[in-house]
């Protein structure tokens, strides 16, 4: 089992949509935008299409790679979208309602493929709490242990093969 202990968390920034451009500021990443366009996908820092305008605490921002994920959801069965952030030299935050996760770069991008299987989305599926609207807690996701059953070569071996597939996916769909 892995615990996310061993993992960077960061818990969400205050932002609003009032304070988001598409030119100035921070570049940050909305809850609304990984629901919307960026689930599942791999992005650049720099390719972040919404800027946050007020002062950030420096400690809040990110200069690493990551993995953002909303922590609500209107329904228990939609819930489990991801985007990976690879930093390129652009910072960034994560807005309101996401955690941004950093760790070692190659168990990241592993981490990011293994949340996106059907058994670790209903595994975090069973931690949400509410009743309109469902939530999961900082500490819920602090203390959650995901099953990796890979040994890191076998991890990076994953992680090529995955990347390769996607990539020749979209070269058929995008010429």
């Amino acid at each position: 089992m892995y615990n996310f202990e061993s993992l960077n968390i960061y818990r969400p920034n205050t932002t609003s949509r009032v304070d988001l451009d598409t030119k100035n500021g921070l570049k940050c990443v909305h809850y609304g935008d990984i629901y919307k366009h960026l689930d599942n996908k791999t992005i650049q820092s720099s390719a972040i299409t919404n800027h946050f305008s007020k002062e950030i605490k420096q400690h809040k921002i990110l200069f690493d790679d990551s993995i953002i994920m909303p922590d609500v959801t209107e329904t228990i069965s939609d819930f489990g979208h991801f985007v990976y952030i690879e930093y390129d030299g652009t910072p960034y935050i994560n807005g309101t309602h996401t955690f941004a996760i950093t760790g070692e770069r190659n168990f990241l991008k592993y981490l990011f493929y293994n949340l996106q299987s059907y058994t670790t989305r209903l595994t975090l599926r069973q931690l949400l709490k509410g009743d309109t609207v469902f939530q999961l807690s900082y500490n819920d996701i602090k203390c959650f242990r995901l099953p990796v059953v890979h040994h890191t070569q076998q991890q990076q071996h994953i992680v090529d093969i995955i990347t390769k597939l996607t990539n020749l996916i979209l070269c058929l769909v995008f010429p």
